[in-house]
C-alpha cells in the first residue's frame, strides 16, 4: 500500500524538522546575522521507480534536519539521495509545504494522473500547495 510508507516517512521527517528547528532557534545565530550570505542549496530523495514521487528540500529544510540526516530518512524509504533537484521528465505536478515539495510523476510503480496526485496533495500529511505541471 502506497499511502502508509508516504504518510509514515512524512510523519517522522515533519517531528524531525519540528525538533530541528526548535533548537536552531535557540542558538540565537544565523547566516544573515553573521552577515554572510550563502548559495542556495538543493536536496532530492527520488522513490520515482518504487512511489513514483521524488521529495524536494530548499535551504530551510536542509539547514534545519541537515543533509546526513535527510540522507538517512531517503536511505530508510529506499530512495535515492542527491544534493540536486528532483527529475524534470514526466512530472504531473508539485505539492508544497512546510517540510519540502513533493514531486509526483506519471512513470514508476505507482503512476499518477493530475486528479489523484492533487488529491493526494491536498489531502495528505502534511498537506500542501497543489500546483499542476506545465
Amino acid at each position: 500500500m502506497i499511502g502508509r510508507p508516504l504518510a509514515l516517512f512524512a510523519l517522522v521527517f515533519f517531528g524531525l524538522v519540528i525538533a530541528a528547528c526548535s533548537d536552531s532557534q535557540k542558538g540565537g545565530a544565523s547566516a544573515s546575522a553573521s552577515g554572510g550570505s550563502k548559495p542556495s542549496k538543493t536536496a532530492s530523495c527520488n522513490l520515482v521507480q518504487t512511489e513514483s514521487i521524488c521529495r524536494e528540500y530548499a535551504d530551510k529544510n536542509i539547514e534545519a534536519a541537515g543533509e546526513d540526516l535527510l540522507q538517512k530518512i531517503c536511505s530508510g524509504v529506499k530512495g535515492e539521495f542527491k544534493m540536486e533537484s528532483c527529475p524534470k521528465d514526466k512530472r504531473i505536478g508539485t505539492c508544497a509545504s512546510d517540510e519540502g515539495t513533493k514531486i509526483f510523476y506519471k512513470d514508476g510503480a505507482f503512476p499518477f494522473d493530475a486528479a489523484k496526485a492533487e488529491k493526494s496533495c491536498k489531502e495528505g500529511v502534511p498537506a500542501g500547495q497543489w500546483k499542476a505541471a506545465n
